[in-house]
């Protein structure tokens, strides 16, 4: 019998597949949900931040998208073409105050996340199990995976929710 391949085909995990997939559909489904947190907020006091000194939801939508391109975008591509690269940290204050938020368009910044996230995720859905371990070296963190960039993406959006949510009842409360 002749064989061309001796080597048997991997094992296919369909349980870690379907965890992988969940958590990419989570980061797919953010765009959404923040767009329907800043409906809830009115167009008066999208500039205005909270109380406690934390972003507007019009510095939020600029954040997102920065940190989406020079974060995350950046790292995975330097995870996949590098052998364990050293990833610079974000200082996402820094940017807020650097770029003068309040002045780019906030309408633009929201389109443009969820555009970079969806190609993002796009590259992240065709990644094999082996790729998703490629290593890195995150300033402030150590060793981390793509697998791990992407719990990092969830928890930064689970924050940003969690404080828009937040922004929202303060400033909806003002607002009475």
């Amino acid at each position: 019998m002749c064989r061309t391949n001796s080597i048997p085909p991997a094992e296919v995990d369909h349980a870690d597949a379907a965890a992988f997939a969940a958590k990419l559909a989570a980061l797919a489904a953010m765009p959404q949900q923040i767009e329907a947190l800043r409906a809830s907020i009115p167009r008066a006091l999208w500039k205005r931040g909270a109380g406690n000194g934390k972003f507007s939801i019009h510095e939020h939508l600029c954040h997102l998208r920065d940190i989406e391109i020079e974060a995350y975008r950046a790292r995975i591509e330097r995870m996949l073409s590098e052998e364990t690269p050293v990833l610079a940290d974000l200082d996402g204050a820094r940017l807020a105050r650097e770029r003068n938020y309040h002045r780019q368009d906030m309408e633009t910044a929201g389109i443009a996340w969820a555009a970079i996230r969806a190609d993002l995720l796009r590259r992240l859905a065709d990644l094999t199990p082996a790729e998703r371990q490629r290593p890195g070296v995150m300033e402030g963190v150590g060793p981390i995976s793509i697998d791990g960039l992407v719990e990092m993406m969830l928890a930064h959006d689970r924050e940003h929710r969690e404080e828009i949510a937040a922004l929202r009842d303060e400033l909806t409360g003002l607002s009475d």
